[in-house]
């Protein structure tokens, strides 16, 4: 497999990702509000007749999902954000693979431990040194990214207080965040229209990236 190829390759596992995690949001919500449609239905039709009680049990399950399908939405949505998040940042890992092989295509056991711990140290770094440090070593500049860049790091903080900080907005957030409009312990929420801007972000991260990557390797190839 050529560079381009693998290139491609990474770009066309990162938008399978991204759909899938789309796909899966979809699918959920659908459910959720099947259900909620149906529950009066099947509430009325459980109280037409004495129940014995393993039915009484079963719909205490049905009652319970009713009372808690807000809060699954809220899951949900956050559940996608992360993943959508953690499959970007293995994408970037695969990029600067990439770029490893482009200007060093000798594979060796010295080479390649120093790629295992270069493609380490980058994948624990924050968005914004990702960028710096594709920058600075491969000479890659990202336009729309930086046009971009502050909502996108917004989006990566907002990762790290949901793992680190129960979700709750700190003083490390607000210092990345310098214009935010929270205001600290603030409980960052993340909605559809929040997800559907993270999915828009890094899509355009991707095609950024896939446009320098490959006008990077046709250039080297001449």
């Amino acid at each position: 497999m050529n560079l381009i190829e693998r290139i491609s390759r990474n770009i066309d596992d990162f938008r399978k990702d991204t759909l899938n995690v789309d796909h899966f949001l979809t699918g959920t919500l659908v459910s959720y509000m099947f259900f909620k449609d149906k529950y009066p239905d099947i509430l009325n039709e459980f109280n037409e007749k004495d129940r014995d009680v393993e039915e009484k049990r079963g719909m205490e399950i049905f009652k319970n999902l009713n009372l808690e399908i807000s809060s699954y939405e809220t899951e949900i949505y956050t559940f996608c954000f992360i993943n959508l998040i953690a499959r970007t940042e293995a994408f970037l890992n695969d990029i600067l693979d990439t770029h490893y092989l482009l200007i060093n295509q000798e594979t060796t056991e010295e080479n390649n431990e120093l790629l295992r711990k270069t493609i380490l140290k980058f994948s624990h770094s924050s968005f914004n040194d990702k960028i710096k440090f594709l920058k600075n070593n491969f000479n890659l500049d990202f336009p729309s990214i930086e046009e971009h860049k502050p909502n996108i790091i917004e989006l990566f903080s907002t990762r790290n207080i949901i793992l680190h900080n129960n979700g709750y907005v700190n003083e490390t957030y607000l210092k990345i965040n310098e214009n935010s409009q929270f205001v600290l312990g603030t409980k960052r929420i993340i909605d559809r229209d929040y997800l559907k801007l993270t999915i828009l972000l890094l899509v355009l991260i991707a095609k950024s990236i896939e446009e320098k990557t490959k006008e990077l390797i046709k250039n080297s190839s001449h």
